[in-house]
């Protein structure tokens, strides 16, 4: 039976807002999340080692360790937000997969050539300083891995499903993230990253930037 063990310094506040926000995902976007979990698996054959970069509560985590074949080092930098992570993963039994890490994107703790794959799914926008975040994934990913970052849908919503769910998106976005949500600026941030090998996906799946090493 699965209990959900709470660390003593988590106030209920924290928890209350990290589950909030855990039902919220769960109950509205898990179209995108089953639609880009199918969508990048198809891609990309997944194997290996692989980051999730700002995961926060795992939903997206857990869809894409139950379609692969990955060891998932889940990232969040919130400490409520991660222990919900941490729940979620033990309550679908997958905590020989999935690794719960508290960190903070602009600083990975992983040493260099560490993942074959890393993934960020929506956190693009909360990253203070881009540039830096991306240097870090290009840092950890091996040779010959693959980074995926954006958000988006995925391609296999329907119409009814993405309007939903963009009209819901778009109201929670503050206009300084709207400000980078193109492909130009995407772009430019990963020119200055100092990232050679990269393709801009924008499409009907979202605004992407897919990194080969």
């Amino acid at each position: 039976m699965f209990e959900e063990r709470v660390p003593a310094d988590y106030s209920e506040m924290d928890l209350f807002k990290a589950k909030r926000f855990d039902k919220k995902v769960k109950g509205n976007f898990m179209p995108a999340i089953v639609s880009t979990v199918k969508q990048i698996t198809e891609d990309y054959g997944l194997d290996g080692v692989c980051v999730d970069v700002g995961c926060g509560t795992a939903v997206f985590t857990i869809e894409l360790c139950r379609h692969s074949r990955l060891k998932i080092y889940a990232l969040e930098k919130e400490n409520a937000i991660c222990e919900v992570a941490r729940m979620n993963i033990e309550k679908e039994r997958f905590t020989d997969k999935i690794i719960p890490v508290l960190g903070d994107a602009h600083e990975l703790p992983f040493e260099n050539e560490f993942a074959n794959f890393i993934i960020s799914r929506g956190s693009y926008h909360c990253w203070g300083d881009k540039v830096r975040v991306f240097k870090e994934i290009y840092r950890v990913l091996k040779k010959g891995g693959i980074g995926f970052v954006g958000g988006g849908f995925g391609r296999y919503v329907t119409e009814e499903e993405s309007n939903r769910m963009k009209s819901l998106r778009d109201h929670s976005l503050k206009e300084g993230a709207k400000a980078y949500s193109s492909p130009d600026k995407l772009r430019e941030v990963i020119h200055k990253a100092g990232i050679p090998n990269f393709r801009i996906i924008y499409d009907k799946a979202g605004l992407w930037v897919e990194i080969k090493k």
